[in-house]
């Protein structure tokens, strides 16, 4: 069975994924104080960031293709319904709607963990169970 490096790329997207965790959970708690709402978009820019910069050719983010495809398409998919449900809730917060503000907030974090799990599973698993490289 061959074995994949986890690549930087994937290290990252896990530390901000921790990292909207506790901006999250701070808005949960303090019913979407600033602080929370800072880090929440702090950690989907940075995000963001990871997964467009190699569009942009800076090379120490880009991943070879390993795995599923369709799996990465998938995760991609869901990324962006992570963010297009994150940029809804800020809208809701500057309205100051704060039960569907907390509730889509709570549909990122499941769409986040989704897409996190789909595209490592997609990358690492997928191809070690078949055993090929595609």
């Amino acid at each position: 069975m061959k074995r994949y490096p986890v690549h930087s790329a994937e290290i990252l997207y896990g530390f901000f994924f921790l990292l909207y965790l506790v901006g999250s959970s701070l808005t949960h708690l303090e019913n979407g104080a600033e602080l929370s709402l800072w880090l929440m978009s702090f950690a989907i820019v940075l995000t963001a960031a990871v997964t467009l910069l190699p569009l942009a050719g800076v090379r120490w983010l880009q991943m070879a293709p390993q795995g599923s495809r369709t799996g990465f398409w998938a995760a991609m998919l869901l990324q962006g319904a992570s963010w297009a449900s994150f940029t809804w809730a800020m809208f809701l917060r500057l309205r100051r709607d704060l039960p569907p503000f907390h509730r889509l907030i709570i549909l990122t974090t499941l769409l986040w963990a989704v897409w996190l799990l789909v595209f490592i599973y997609s990358r690492h698993a997928s191809s070690a169970k078949r055993g090929k490289q595609r």
